[in-house]
C-alpha cells in the first residue's frame, strides 16, 4: 500500500522495540516489508512503549502514526487499520 505514495513523498518507518535483531529481520523476510525498520532494544526505549502500552483501552501492536510535513500527527492509532490510513494520507494530500 505505501509504495505507490511513496513518490509522493510520503515516508514510512518502523520502530521495533521487543525483538532480537534476528527475529526481526526473519519477519521483516518473510512478510517482505520494504519500508526502513528502527530496532532499539534498550531500556530507555523499552520504558517510552511501556508507558504507552499502560494507557487505558490502548495496548496493541503496531502503533502507528501518520504526521504531516510540518510535523504535526495527522492522526494516530494502536494495531493495523488499513482504512483508518488511507484516511489519514488523504489528510496529506497523497
Amino acid at each position: 500500500m505505501y509504495e505507490k505514495y511513496h513518490e509522493k513523498g510520503l515516508v514510512v518507518l518502523g520502530v521495533n522495540v521487543a525483538d532480537s535483531r534476528k527475529i526481526a529481520l526473519d519477519y521483516l523476510k518473510e512478510n517482505k516489508v520494504t519500508f526502513p525498520i528502527i530496532l532499539d532494544v534498550s531500556p530507555a526505549a523499552r520504558k517510552a512503549m511501556d508507558q504507552y502500552l499502560a494507557l487505558p483501552d490502548l495496548g496493541a501492536d503496531p502503533m502507528t502514526y501518520v504526521i504531516g510535513r510540518d510535523g504535526k500527527i495527522v492522526d494516530g492509532w494502536f494495531g493495523y487499520d488499513s482504512d483508518r490510513t488511507k484516511a489519514a494520507v488523504e489528510k496529506l494530500g497523497l
